[in-house]
């Protein structure tokens, strides 16, 4: 007597598998899980044969998405050219990793490895590299 109520609910299932019903609706008709459900598909695939994928409906986030902005580019910085004083400091320059505070950490070279000033300071650079890392003020403004 259980095979047959077996037999009748995957029947049953798979005709309103046929019709459209998920697995979580034929369910509830059952009073059984929706795993259970999955089960029987699983085991009984030839009567519950694989239903094609749905497109799903654009979510609200998609539909309202408006096209990306093109970044702006990005411009280098002007190189600032090397000075008298920066040939003169290639001699005690050091790499970063050797800087110790109190040092000067202007770069003295564009090309690695990277040497910096060293020379002693009580701030970021030495007042030559602090004067020239500030902007020039125009002078012909009136």
């Amino acid at each position: 007597m259980t095979i047959q109520h077996r037999t009748v609910d995957i029947e049953a299932s798979a005709k309103l598998w046929s019709e459209g019903l998920s697995a979580s609706q034929i369910a509830s008709r059952f009073g059984v899980s929706r795993n259970v459900v999955i089960g029987i598909a699983y085991r009984n695939r030839d009567r519950f044969p694989p239903r094609q994928k749905r497109k799903l409906a654009r979510s609200r986030r998609e539909r309202t998405r408006r096209p990306r902005e093109q970044a702006p580019e990005i411009q280098a910085e002007p190189e600032i050219p090397a000075t008298a004083y920066d040939g003169e400091r290639l001699t005690h320059a050091k790499p970063l990793h050797e800087l110790t505070a109190g040092e000067c950490c202007w770069p003295l070279n564009t090309g690695g490895p990277y040497l910096f000033c060293a020379a002693e300071t009580t701030g970021r650079y030495c007042r030559n590299h602090h004067a020239r890392s500030l902007p020039k003020k125009n002078e012909g403004k009136a």
